[in-house]
């Protein structure tokens, strides 16, 4: 995921200073440079963003495999403590 962040400032960047080159002015200059990096990056960048998507949702699927075990070991505390305070 880093990596593909870095790739974009850089592209950005890149863009960026090509503008200030040519003397656009500045404001100008960012506004190109971030159209232009973006739409590039998603030309040049796709094989890194596909790896960064597939990284997202692995690390979701864990997170909501943890969650959903720990919330059924919490259920199945209390259902315990149900069925006691029922048998008393």
């Amino acid at each position: 995921m880093l990596r593909y962040t870095v790739l974009r400032l850089l592209i950005f960047a890149v863009f960026l200073l090509a503008f200030i080159w040519m003397n656009v002015p500045d404001i100008w200059a960012l506004l190109f440079a971030a159209l232009f990096s973006m739409v590039t990056s998603l030309f040049l960048l796709r094989r890194q963003r596909q790896q960064m998507a597939e990284q997202l949702v692995e690390r979701v699927e864990k997170q909501r495999t943890k969650r959903a075990s720990k919330i059924a070991s919490e259920r199945t505390d209390e259902d315990e403590e149900d069925f006691e305070q029922d048998s008393r």
